[in-house]
């Protein structure tokens, strides 16, 4: 299965019970962060480790809508440029 991770996309984690969003790291264009991991644009965990859950999917945005998540973007604070 082919994963492209985009900023604020909604994904699903295997082992974990709650969609996460996805974010862009500040620091690094070509990684994103998911929950406490760190993942390449492809899904691919960064680094290249066991420990890092898979990204069983992405969400779609009616599946974000019928879960209730939020639809419009909020940059975090707690990450700086």
């Amino acid at each position: 299965m082919s994963i492209r991770l985009y900023d604020s996309a909604w994904v699903a984690l295997r082992g974990v019970d709650v969609p996460l969003q996805v974010r862009k790291d500040a620091r690094n264009a070509a990684l994103f962060h998911i929950g406490d991991f760190l993942y390449d644009i492809d899904g691919r965990g960064y680094p290249k480790t066991d420990s890092v859950p898979e990204i069983l999917r992405l969400l779609s945005l009616q599946d974000a809508r019928t879960l209730g998540l939020p639809m419009q973007y909020s940059a975090p604070t707690h990450l700086t440029v």
